[in-house]
């Protein structure tokens, strides 16, 4: 079964109140999509942003992999919330997370 990776890694001043990730996207044997994404945790509307974005990373890696799976982009969003935040304290170590599609 074909699956999306979510790969993040925490960039930028770690004892900042914004936290900076690089976030990574890839799907089948298309090449995937990297993007930074910055946000103040104590600010809700910075996070839904960086969501967003990620979730259109990810949904345009899996449209250039020709996968015919559209998940939502609810569970997009959540893949990469859940990966950026394993990565919160690993102080730039990349943590993986995958989603069957």
């Amino acid at each position: 079964m074909p699956e999306l990776s979510c790969t993040a890694r925490r960039i930028g001043d770690y004892e900042s109140r914004t936290e900076e990730y690089e976030v990574s996207f890839v799907a089948g044997d298309a090449p995937g999509k990297t993007l930074q994404v910055k946000y103040q945790a104590a600010r809700a509307f910075e996070i839904n942003a960086a969501l967003d974005a990620c979730a259109e990373a990810a949904r345009v890696t899996i449209a250039e992999s020709g996968l015919a799976n559209k998940p939502t982009d609810e569970t997009l969003a959540q893949l990469a919330w859940k990966t950026v935040q394993s990565a919160k304290y690993e102080e730039g170590a990349p943590r993986v997370r995958t989603l069957e599609l």
